[in-house]
This record gives C-alpha cells, structure tokens and sequence, in this order.
C-alpha cells in the first residue's frame, strides 16, 4: 500500500486548517470583569462574519465564571455578548443576530481569586436556515427586562413627549422587521393593551440620508420608506386588538437620526427605526 498520498494530505491539512473545516464558532475569552475586544478578537469575529450567507443566523452567548455575584454575572456576561453584537453590525449588512446573557457557568469545588478563564467567554455559533419563515427570534430574559424596563416610560411620559425604539429596526431599504425585533414588537403591543387610556403616534425613520427627506422603498417601489415603516407598526398593532382611535403613524424621513453621524453599520441599523409620541393619556 502506497502512504505517501495519505501523508502528504495530512501535512496539508495540518499546514492549512483553515481550509480544511469551515468556520462555524468562535470563542472569544476575557480577563476579569473584562468585556471589550481587543485587535486579534475582532480578527476572529470577522473571519466568521465573512462567512456569513444571506439565510445565516449567528448565535452570541455570554458567559462569566464564579467571580462576583450571581447578579453582577449576569449583567457582565449580557455585556460581553452586546459589546460582540455591536461590532459584528458595524461589519455588513445585519444579519440576524441572537444574543443570550448565560451568566455564570456552575464550576468544580476548587476555588481560587483567579477564577476559571475558560468561562469568562462569548461563544459565536453561525447556524444555517433555510428560509426566513423557519428562524424563529428569541430574546433572553434578561433584554426582555430591560426592553419592558424601557417602555414603561410611556405610562410616565407627558403628552407631546417621545420614546425611542431602536429595537423596533427594519431592513435596509425596506419597511420589513428584522427578526430580532419581533419579540419586541409583541410586548410593546402587550403593554398598549394594558394601558388603553394611551393614544399615540407612530414615527418611522430611516438612515443614510442627510437631505431631512424619505427616501425609496425597495418593497413598495415608492419615495415613503419611514411613512411606511410607521405603517407596518400601525397595522400590527391595529390587527391585534388597538384601536384605530388611539393611534396614527407619519414618517420623518432622516429629520431625526438617533445616531449622527453615522460612521458605522451599527449607526445606520439603530436610526432604521420607530418612536412613539404621547398625544392623549
């Protein structure tokens, strides 16, 4: 039997790993309390990010060993996992990203002021769909806390005040939800339904754009890209039990970015959003 084929495919395979398995999950580690990212990091995150296709969804989980409380744990390990969500973003068009405070990871007796390093991590999973209709969006107990944290301003806001949602984003160039933003969109509509004596109005925005105006819908084929980005949220909301008295919609073009100027993807993405103005308690 002749080896030398069987060798040389080794040694290539051991000389060039990268061709060899696709990139499907990275591990990023910290130092204690750490969350940024440094140089070789985003290194890593970009050769998974360049591998992304249209119909991919990218896992972030956050995770953080037995140092500090269980509490503190859960916020840093919620940190690690935005910190990496933000900057995969900044890199292209978004892709759809699902991000997961884990907290603590449950360890062995043996403790030390040390810690154990290979819990302090956010584990970067690419998983493959194959259409949009079969990804189902969770958020993690911990956003969704923070998300209802968040809208229950409106309760305290004053008429003619306003409360920005950058959760509630869209596609670029279109007035279609990203996915991650649904679970969202369905506790807003939760808490309008406990709070009725609530009227408002729904305001689309879009990004790129320094002119003030709208600008073209890929979906519709019109120039009422945010009008119709306000539109969609008014339909959700009115086929799901508001009433239409309570609520109206208008869009704002780019009048009123979130974020300006925008200098990256992650820029852009927050501006692609909605905001509710308090017209009637």
């Amino acid at each position: 039997m002749n080896y030398k084929p069987f060798l040389l495919s080794l040694l290539l395979l051991k000389a060039f790993p990268s061709f060899a398995l696709p990139i499907d999950t990275v591990k990023i580690f910290y130092g204690i309390d750490k969350y940024g990212l440094s140089v070789n990091d985003k290194i890593k995150i970009r050769s998974l990010v360049d591998s992304l296709k249209v119909t991919d969804t990218v896992k972030v989980l956050g995770y953080a060993d037995y140092l500090g409380n269980g509490k503190d744990n859960l916020v840093l390990s919620a940190n690690r996992a935005s910190t990496i969500k933000n900057y995969i973003l900044s890199l292209r068009k978004t892709p759809v990203i699902i991000t997961e405070a884990k907290g603590e990871i449950s360890s062995g007796t043996k403790r030390s002021g040390n810690g154990e390093p290979q819990n302090r991590r956010v584990d970067i999973i690419k998983t493959s769909q194959a259409s949009d209709k079969q990804t189902i969006i969770e958020i993690s107990t911990l956003e969704e806390r923070v998300f209802k944290d968040k809208i229950n301003n409106l309760a305290r806001l004053g008429v003619g005040s306003s409360l920005s949602l950058e959760e509630l984003t869209f596609q670029a160039g279109r007035h279609v939800l990203n996915r991650e933003a649904v679970p969202y969109a369905a506790i807003l509509l939760d808490y309008l339904k406990k709070h009725g004596s609530i009227s408002f109005v729904i305001l689309g925005h879009i990004c790129c754009d320094d002119k003030n105006e709208d600008t073209y819908d890929i979906d519709s084929k019109d120039y009422k890209l945010s009008t119709n980005r306000a539109k969609v949220i008014y339909d959700y909301f009115l086929k799901n039990g508001i009433k239409a008295e309570r609520m109206t919609f208008r869009g704002l073009g780019s009048s009123k970015p979130k974020v300006w100027p925008e200098k990256t993807g992650y820029d852009k993405y927050l501006n692609r959003r909605v905001e509710i103005l308090i017209t009637g308690k």
